[in-house]
């Protein structure tokens, strides 16, 4: 019989997984830059640490607001996501001159940050779960291919990182709310993506 916590299993996972030696914000900040840094063509070239942590620090700064503000409904977190995506183009542009960040890339990257915050849990992100209820779903080939197989929706008709058209992704959000209403978008998320890659 053993006397270890949850907790301690809990904090396990989250440091083989996320390696958090710089805390939890900028480990799920790096977690969720995987998703996409292989989409982005040519900044191996350009590649460099301190530019790195200028954007990752501006992607953080970003997404406290879509964590952290009162909103209203669904529309008034639309307009601050798309806000918070175009200032991380913004930044990304401006340091790496010769590559451009799409809308498809951006959203994986926030998107993926939050998904990442909310799985750590309201006790270790205080105020997370306050949102939830409005965040995006991480546009990629996984999820689109499970929500084609689930309630049959359509893929984008382009690919997911080199999407740059705003209102392409959120009419595509708008449609996940429609078809999985009174759901809460990100459940149907956690929920798919978990089918999609059993381990059982």
């Amino acid at each position: 019989m053993t006397n270890l916590q949850i907790g301690d299993l809990q904090d396990f996972w989250i440091r083989v997984y996320l390696n958090p030696k710089n805390g939890l914000l900028t480990a799920c900040a790096d977690r969720a830059y995987r998703g996409l840094n292989r989409t982005l063509r040519g900044l191996g070239k350009e590649q460099s640490k301190a530019k790195y942590i200028r954007i990752q620090t501006s992607l953080i700064r970003f997404s406290q607001e879509l964590v952290s503000k009162d909103f209203e409904d669904e529309k008034s977190f639309d307009r601050t996501h798309k806000d918070k995506c175009d200032n991380l183009i913004k930044v990304f542009n401006f340091e790496y001159k010769q590559i451009s960040m799409t809308y498809g890339q951006a959203q994986k990257w926030i998107n993926m940050y939050l998904k990442y915050l909310f799985a750590l849990g309201d006790v270790r992100v205080p105020g997370i779960v306050k949102n939830y209820q409005f965040f995006h779903i991480p546009i990629d080939n996984i999820i689109q291919d499970e929500l084609n197989k689930d309630k049959g929706l359509k893929r984008i008709p382009i690919a997911w990182s080199k999407l740059n058209n705003y209102q392409v992704y959120l009419d595509y959000q708008k449609l996940v709310r429609e078809k999985y209403s009174p759901s809460i978008p990100m459940d149907i998320e956690f929920r798919l993506f978990n089918k999609s890659r059993p381990f059982l």
